[in-house]
């Protein structure tokens, strides 16, 4: 049996696959050395990869996706369906990595730390004067989480960790909205069930999306929601791109509306959203960051890291 691998994983893994099948590897990372390298295999290992029709085409043995990871909207399942190819993924495997993620996210952006960063980079030495300037300009009064209000988008695995770990850590008000999850269920984690999304939105001061990118969910934080949200609050997403409107997301911090954001995702990472750009957290002259003059200065975001951690490579090398 012959795998195709073209993107870095654990070396466990990779020994756990040469050990029964095969490794096929592309001799370069250009697309056309992707789909000539397909041509022979059985099946592949997909990591961030999209495999979609043409990827199939290019591969008439294959017998089996494995997704290196939990997501399956890199796939087109319903193609991948038609031609019986078998499709694979890690559920759980990245849940303690990606809530911890959303975890920093929620602390950075409450205590302005990437900001605070900045000013201690910029502080001129031997003025300690200069301390109170610093803290007026790069406006880094920031706010406690303990007691604050949670709003969860799905609460699976992951949505329900963050769920405890922010009530036994911050003693914080968790809401959650996911039509699949029982207000029973989510009641045994210390959340309340909302019935509706727009009515939870204008009742809490943080947002954080846990769930899959479906076309249910695909725009569901978009222009209208972002503006019924509390004037202030902020808004996470370790999930997918897709989920939250990046565009009505970049309005928002713009107006002032939403306060700061943190995105690991994004819905087309490789054309550099201008929310991701580096803009140094630096606040407009005679402004601050959160005065909705200067909304990328409230925008921080990663390049799909949430899974990246040593563990969790273990653990789905393992899988």
């Amino acid at each position: 049996m012959k795998v195709y691998l073209g993107e870095v994983i654990h070396p466990d893994a990779v020994a756990l696959l040469e050990k029964h099948a095969q490794v096929v590897r592309p001799k370069d990372h250009s697309r056309q050395a992707c789909l000539e390298a397909l041509r022979e295999v059985d099946g592949m290992v997909a990591r961030k990869i999209h495999v979609g029709a043409e990827e199939m085409n290019a591969a008439p043995r294959m017998k089996i996706i494995a997704r290196h990871g939990v997501g399956l909207d890199s796939v087109d399942l319903e193609e991948a369906t038609r031609r019986g190819i078998l499709v694979t993924n890690t559920p759980g495997a990245n849940r303690e990595s990606v809530v911890e993620l959303a975890l920093s996210f929620m602390l950075a952006l409450a205590r302005r730390i990437p900001q605070a960063q900045k000013a201690m980079a910029n502080m001129p030495k031997g003025d300690i004067g200069i301390f109170s300037a610093l803290l007026k300009q790069y406006s880094l009064t920031g706010i406690d989480l303990e007691g604050k209000s949670l709003g969860i988008i799905g609460t699976g695995r992951i949505g329900s960790t963050v769920a405890r770990k922010c009530i036994a850590a911050f003693d914080m008000k968790v809401k959650g909205y996911d039509p699949y999850v029982s207000a029973e269920a989510m009641k045994s984690f210390g959340v309340e069930r909302v019935e509706r999304l727009e009515d939870m939105l204008p009742k809490i001061d943080f947002l954080t999306v846990h769930c899959p990118l479906t076309e249910e969910t695909r725009g569901m934080v978009g222009k209208k929601e972002l503006a019924r949200m509390k004037k202030g609050a902020y808004v996470i997403n370790t999930a997918r791109g897709g989920i939250v409107d990046e565009k009505a997301l970049l309005e928002a911090l713009q107006s002032g509306q939403i306060a700061a954001a943190a995105l690991d995702v994004w819905a087309e990472l490789h054309r550099n959203p201008p929310l991701c750009r580096d803009h140094g957290g630096e606040p407009p002259p005679g402004g601050d960051c959160r005065s909705g003059r200067s909304a990328p200065g409230s925008a921080r975001g990663t390049p799909q890291i949430s899974g990246e951690s040593g563990s969790v490579e273990e653990e789905i090398a393992d899988s």
